[in-house]
């Protein structure tokens, strides 16, 4: 009961009364569907993509991210910024909450009744949640949008399309016709584990720091593709099943599954020995 009660409470303060959790994602979609409808609508005027796009193609817009990068003399590593902003707001979005609860309302409850594993239990269920939830968010905004003008909702996806937006050039793809549902799972459960592990970060960093350790983990995922970097298993273009030299989906979950867990367990033990009083 108590747990329940702590996480209740977490996800009111937490999610339902942090603005930027409902805001960032519906700003972001919207942002991103107007980039992508006024590329799709220019490529099919111009006769470089023989049919309209669908919303298979505007998640892939979304969580994509970037073939492999293969550095040259000609050719200059660029981020993939669409990709970048999905991932790299909800770790900033959530970012202070466990720590100002601590040092308010809840270092008030840890001093008088000793519960820190509910109350890490709680803030990693939160954590869990409102990542799920800022996904969820982004992805229905999109559906509306397409709805709202009459657009193809689906999961088919239009290869020349994506090989002109992501720029494909020699990169051995496969020719796909549609999203799988692991292919849509992967990058929202990647995203959870990353901000769990964030969040475990910030009992051994100050909170800033962790982000930045995120950030740089994210974009050394977009430099090199390797499966020894997480970010990599959150980039559809990544997967074996678009790029023919890409990581393993299977893989992906395993990873992202121990990384969600490992991260977890770790700050909860941490958390049993942290010292709030002087950590404040």
């Amino acid at each position: 009961m108590k747990f329940i009660k702590y996480l209740l409470f977490d996800l009111k303060q937490g999610i339902l009364r942090n603005k930027a959790m409902v805001f960032a994602p519906i700003v972001i979609a919207a942002t991103a569907f107007l980039d992508f409808a006024s590329k799709a609508h220019r490529l099919l005027l111009d006769g470089r993509i023989r049919e309209s796009v669908s919303y298979g193609d505007y998640w892939f817009y979304l969580y994509g991210g970037m073939h492999k990068y293969t550095p040259s003399p000609g050719n200059g590593f660029r981020f993939p910024v669409v990709w970048i902003v999905v991932f790299l707001v909800i770790p900033f979005v959530l970012l202070n909450y466990p720590f100002k609860d601590l040092y308010g309302v809840g270092q008030q409850i840890l001093v008088g009744s000793g519960r820190r594993t509910v109350w890490w239990l709680s803030k990693c269920c939160w954590n869990f949640l409102g990542t799920v939830m800022y996904h969820m968010l982004m992805q229905l905004t999109g559906l509306v949008l397409f709805l709202v003008f009459q657009m193809n909702v689906s999961n088919q996806i239009h290869m020349d399309f994506i090989n002109l937006v992501f720029e494909v050039g020699h990169q051995e793809v496969w020719n796909r016709v549609a999203l799988p549902l692991s292919v849509l799972l992967l990058p929202v459960l990647v995203s959870t584990a990353i901000s769990m592990l964030e969040m475990t970060l910030s009992l051994f960093l100050k909170p800033m720091f962790s982000f930045f350790a995120v950030a740089v983990l994210f974009l050394a995922s977009a430099y090199l593709l390797t499966p020894l970097l997480v970010g990599n298993y959150a980039m559809a273009f990544r997967y074996n099943w678009m790029l023919k030299e890409g990581v393993s989906i299977n893989v992906g979950f395993g990873v992202s599954i121990g990384l969600l867990l490992v991260s977890a367990l770790v700050g909860l033990v941490r958390f049993r020995y942290y010292d709030i009083l002087e950590s404040e």
